[in-house]
């Protein structure tokens, strides 16, 4: 009621049921209190003591790192001809940190982009000048004579052996390609001062490559360059300055595209079954992804059911030509392989035995796939 006291001798119920297990006295709960108190007026004057952490900006160097950056940048301008110690001091400079790292790449790409214009010119130009001299009358007479002998060996059919072939093809396929080929010796012999050109070029290829793994740069952020692609450039116009004619270049040019979408390893033996065709005057057969993929799977069966032949076992999978339609395309002839993981060896065996040799030289062909896995090869052909 208003007014009413509480009984002498009993506590006042202030607080939660919960809490009075806690607390038992008013006395406690003062104690209680001061101590709340007590915490939140430390509380700031301790975040005011605490030191504050910086966070660490990558791309600066400390002072000991600037230092040290520029004894190696001095040391640097000092051997402007020993590779050896160039490369062995730009791995020292980009390892100390992201800032020179991404220095050393930036001054490294400058000097990349003159060094490769001169080289590319004199390169090609000495090109047109070795095969102005290789490519004569009676030079061109040879290789249509002997492009003519290789051809003629298909057109035996079923009489056409291996012994045939060693003993016709061999011998033509190798003066051919001494014939129709430039070699890298030849156009560096038109060209004093490309093979001193080209050894720089890829030192400082090397170099920048160095400064891209410690900066972690993607292929869209900086382009690759080095052997590899200075390879592909050379190969490239040295069968352009032979005159090979433009249908078969823009079909290389296709392949060297299309090629990095499918295994390296494919993407070689495929341009080294081209070789043989280009070689005795047939076209290249263009690049099929879809043939890549029915050949890869083909391989990859024959590995894992253990078997070796065209007709599979595998449900669905019964012939190449259904195999071939699984992937959205057409076939009209398939080679098999068993022995080695090298597309090199593959095509060599199917070039001295009949029935393959007649599929890989076919005139008509117009499209490839090759698939690999583990030690077993196939090769397919399309129109």
């Amino acid at each position: 009621m208003p007014g009413k006291r509480a009984p002498a001798g009993k506590e006042f119920k202030v607080l939660p049921s919960g809490f009075r297990n806690i607390i038992g006295s008013p006395k406690m709960f003062r104690r209680l209190l001061i101590t709340l108190q007590l915490v939140a007026f430390t509380l700031p004057l301790a975040a005011d003591i605490a030191p504050k952490l910086e966070p660490i900006d990558p791309n600066k160097l400390s002072e000991a790192q600037r230092k040290r950056a520029s004894a190696l940048f001095k040391e640097l301008q000092a051997n402007p001809d020993d590779h050896v110690q160039r490369t062995r001091i730009i791995k020292a400079i980009a390892g100390i940190g992201r800032a020179s790292a991404k220095k050393m790449f930036d001054i490294l790409d400058r000097q990349l982009k003159p060094l490769w214009t001169n080289y590319s010119q004199s390169f090609t130009a000495a090109a047109k000048k070795a095969a102005a001299a290789k490519f004569t009358s009676a030079a061109r007479q040879e290789i249509l004579k002997l492009e003519r002998q290789v051809r003629s060996l298909r057109d035996q059919g079923d009489r056409l052996s291996k012994d045939k072939i060693r003993q016709t093809g061999d011998p033509a396929l190798e003066r051919l390609a001494q014939l129709k080929f430039l070699t890298q010796g030849e156009i560096f012999s038109a060209g004093p001062g490309l093979r001193k050109q080209r050894t720089k070029i890829v030192e400082v290829g090397k170099q920048r490559t160095l400064c891209i793994e410690q900066l972690l740069l993607l292929e869209s952020e900086a382009v690759p360059f080095g052997i590899s692609e200075i390879s592909t450039f050379e190969e490239g116009i040295a069968r352009s300055a032979l005159g090979i004619p433009g249908e078969y270049l823009a079909t290389m040019r296709y392949n060297t595209k299309i090629g990095l979408t499918i295994p390296s390893a494919e993407t070689k033996a495929i341009r080294d079954m081209n070789r043989y065709r280009m070689l005795i005057g047939l076209p290249p057969c263009a690049i099929d992804p879809r043939l890549c993929k029915a050949a890869r799977d083909h391989s990859k069966d024959m590995v894992q059911k253990d078997f070796f032949a065209h007709t599979s076992p595998v449900p669905g999978k019964k012939s190449p030509w259904i195999r071939a339609k699984l992937q959205g395309t057409t076939a009209h002839a398939e080679n098999i392989y068993s022995g080695n993981k090298n597309g090199k060896a593959a095509n060599r065996s199917w070039w001295y035995s009949p029935g393959h040799h007649r599929n890989m030289l076919n005139p008509g062909s117009r499209r490839v796939g090759m698939g690999v896995h583990g030690k077993k090869w196939t090769q397919m052909f399309g129109n």
